[in-house]
């Protein structure tokens, strides 16, 4: 598998996805406290390190071959990344604010960014 493949792939390895979203969560709860260095920290640090230990160590094919993998290949692409990005980014905004409807609005885009592609018809 290339470096672009890993890349692809690293992003939906269990442990990303569980670091990303623990991350995430956590650092939305230190901006609503108004911890801004502590959760630019956690929401980005945790989640760089695991990439790059995913992509050195481990072997991606079993994720790629899956539904899930085939799933992400046939969704994913860096307009819809960013769009994910964007709800974080939402989020994150929302958190500073201590507004739950902002919060609730990053998180419906997030998970629209993750299942859009189940509910697009195939030609």
């Amino acid at each position: 598998m290339n470096i672009p493949e890993k890349n692809l792939y690293q992003q939906i390895h269990p442990v990303r996805l569980l670091t990303d979203w623990a991350t995430g969560l956590y650092a939305c709860f230190l901006l609503w406290q108004q911890e801004l260095v502590s959760a630019m920290v956690i929401a980005f640090i945790p989640s760089l390190i695991v990439s790059l230990i995913i992509v050195r160590f481990v072997d991606l094919e079993r994720t790629k071959n899956s539904p899930f993998g085939r799933y992400y290949k046939r969704t994913y692409t860096k307009t819809i990344d960013l769009i994910r990005f964007g709800g974080f980014v939402v989020m994150a905004g929302g958190s500073w604010g201590q507004s739950l409807p902002a919060v609730g609005i990053g998180l419906v885009i997030i998970i629209g960014t993750w299942t859009y592609g189940l509910f697009s018809i195939k030609r």
